[in-house]
């Protein structure tokens, strides 16, 4: 096996444990390991999606300190976006036109 091939399984392993992270933190869902008889291999597959917490957690770290990602709040977004609209059709104004206090 060449050094080329190990270092593309190896980046694929790490994809595959951040995508079961990022699933785990955004619905809940977590891998049964209970299902595997060894406790060995039990623990081994634990320390794997534990470190794809981490690097989950490192990735998300650095897309927030680059400013090319901005998290929004879907609910609020949609609210604010309705009122704008109301506040069109009933008074013609656009939001900008009011003062910010």
């Amino acid at each position: 096996m060449s050094l080329g091939k190990l270092a593309h399984y190896s980046v694929d392993l790490v994809l595959i444990s951040i995508i079961l992270a990022g699933i785990h933190r955004n619905t809940g869902l977590q891998f049964d390991v209970s299902h595997f008889s060894s406790i060995d291999f039990r623990r081994w597959f634990g320390n794997y999606l534990a470190f794809g917490e981490v690097c989950y957690d490192k990735v998300v770290s650095f897309l927030r300190m680059t400013g090319y990602f901005k998290q929004r709040n879907l609910v609020l977004d949609q609210l604010q976006d309705q009122a704008a609209q109301y506040l069109k059709q009933s008074t013609g104004r656009d939001i900008g036109d009011f003062p910010k206090k």
